[in-house]
């Protein structure tokens, strides 16, 4: 709104400025994750012959890679019974909503598939990232909410949020739900928990935290049944995977083909999980994973009076990366696990509250380029 001499209001102007950072940082993060991408495109980093995209125009072939390249086929031709080549690889291993969203709005223009999955994403990261402050607000204060939220999206491994993944509407539904939530709306949290798990597996692993959420802000005898809509959203969806294939065990089958731990299946061979599978391995890596628990979270985080149903948001994914054996997916685990972007906010240290954000924009572009490239598991 302007005033009588057209400048904008105070109030206008105080938001813009608040904001500032985010707008920033959005902006900046962006702009590196574009540029990596045409540096690799116009030849000059080698790229792994292997490497394979769904879409073959400029910048969206770098933005459409590695399992964007999968759900942008769903996106298209939807799910297959039959493995992909010789891979045994299987479609059917990724969650149905996102692919299904873009899918939908693609069907008035079914040749722009992966420029809608990458828009898509675009704006689902702007309403997480508006989300993200509006959650932390009230635990943080604005300008650490707003620190915090600029932060997650210049984090070195948040060119994820711009590829054709369905990280970023898992965000979106997270986070959603954890604000229903502290509105006392556990309806509304139990459906967007819903959603979520139908994005991807792993959401179903915020049931607990939810849940405490939940009871540290008054008693809800709503809350289980709606809760409840999370595994129940996964269920189903292996559930039909167990029809669509003929097999009981289809989807954990799939999914084990991928190198991974899930329903107990092995991982597969030459994964991560199975690199480190020896007793040794086993025990130093529970040891550093224990300690990156107790001293970054409980002792840090503590300190600045975080919530604890957010502090185990970041404490039961790292358990869980450790036992499916993922070791490689290490990136999008943070990235999910949005209370470690509240933890970086609060450190005030000049040396830090400056020195982090260069340094994580030098690893962001560090890792788009070697993931566009083809050398690294994003």
């Amino acid at each position: 709104m302007l005033s009588r001499s057209g400048v904008p209001s105070d109030t206008e102007s105080g938001v813009l400025g608040r904001y500032a950072p985010l707008i920033a940082a959005f902006v900046v993060s962006r702009v590196v994750i574009v540029a990596a991408a045409l540096v690799v495109e116009a030849g000059l980093v080698v790229v792994n012959p292997r490497l394979t995209h769904g879409d073959p125009a400029p910048i969206l072939r770098s933005l459409t890679t590695w399992d964007g390249d999968w759900f942008v086929g769903i996106a298209r031709n939807g799910y297959h019974v039959e493995a992909f080549g010789d891979t045994g690889y299987h479609d059917y291993a990724f969650f149905p909503l996102y692919p299904m969203l873009v899918r939908v709005l693609a069907l008035p223009w079914p040749n722009l598939v992966g420029l809608i999955a990458v828009v898509l994403n675009l704006v689902l990261l702007a309403i997480a990232l508006v989300l993200l402050v509006r959650l932390a607000r009230p635990h943080l204060g604005e300008s650490r909410a707003i620190r915090a939220a600029a932060l997650l999206a210049l984090f070195p491994f948040s060119f994820v949020f711009s590829m054709a993944y369905s990280e970023t509407l898992t965000l979106v539904l997270i986070v959603a739900s954890f604000l229903a939530v502290e509105r006392g709306l556990a309806g509304r949290a139990g459906v967007f928990f819903g959603l979520a798990s139908l994005a991807r597996a792993q959401s179903a692993s915020y049931l607990l935290p939810l849940l405490l959420a939940s009871r540290l802000r008054g008693p809800n005898r709503w809350r289980w049944l709606a809760f409840g809509l999370g595994p129940l959203a996964t269920l189903s969806y292996i559930v039909w995977v167990a029809f669509f294939t003929g097999s009981p065990n289809g989807y954990f089958g799939s999914y084990a083909a991928w190198g991974r731990n899930t329903g107990g299946v092995a991982a597969g061979s030459g994964s991560v999980g199975e690199a480190i599978s020896g007793p040794l391995a086993y025990y130093f890596v529970t040891l550093m994973v224990l300690l990156v628990i107790s001293v970054g979270l409980f002792v840090f985080a503590r300190k600045d009076k975080i919530p604890i149903e957010y502090l185990a948001i970041p404490a039961i994914s790292l358990v869980t990366l450790l036992v499916s054996g993922s070791l490689e997916a290490v990136g999008r685990i943070v990235l999910l696990s949005f209370p470690y972007s509240w933890i970086l906010a609060s450190r005030q240290h000049p040396a830090w509250r400056y020195g982090w954000p260069v340094l994580s924009v030098v690893f962001l572009a560090y890792f788009s380029t070697l993931t566009f490239a083809g050398w690294w598991i994003p």
